[in-house]
């Protein structure tokens, strides 16, 4: 087995284990991003937007952030909802609507979590390193938001 195979088992093993515990959602939250932060060196800051009504609202996360609330199509983590996709971004210098938390941000991960296929959030990881996201990276942020 890879090291990101065994990563991937890992991470979801530990968020199903949590899920299944019956703990509060927002200690669940929390844990969940915990793990997903820890499980790569080159993520900088990790969080979850909640989406309610045409907001995203911040939830749990790393680290503080700027953006506490985001229009959906604000910014990479509102587009990914108006678009209705996930949005990897290479370099953030070179999006026209970046929404900077951090000056030394560089790529930017944004996975929609869904509940019976209705968008219900979002996890948004940044990185300080120009694209330091991968497919799997995308993959295994999808397979945690259907957990």
């Amino acid at each position: 087995m890879g090291e990101k195979t065994g990563l991937r088992e890992d991470l979801r093993s530990g968020v199903e284990d949590l899920v299944a515990s019956g703990s509060p959602d927002e200690e669940v939250l929390n844990e969940v991003v915990r793990r997903i932060h820890g499980a790569h060196p080159s993520w900088d800051w990790s969080g979850i937007y909640l989406l309610a009504g045409d907001v995203l609202v911040l939830g749990p996360r790393t680290a503080p952030a700027d953006h506490s609330r985001i229009e959906i199509g604000e910014g990479v983590c509102g587009t990914a909802v108006s678009e209705d996709r996930n949005q990897v971004v290479e370099d953030v210098r070179e999006v026209e609507n970046y929404l900077a938390c951090s000056l030394h941000t560089r790529s930017e991960l944004v996975v929609l979590i869904r509940d019976s296929g209705k968008i219900v959030g979002e996890f948004d990881i940044d990185s300080d390193q120009v694209g330091a996201f991968t497919q799997e990276d995308e993959a295994l942020l999808e397979e945690m938001g259907t957990l």
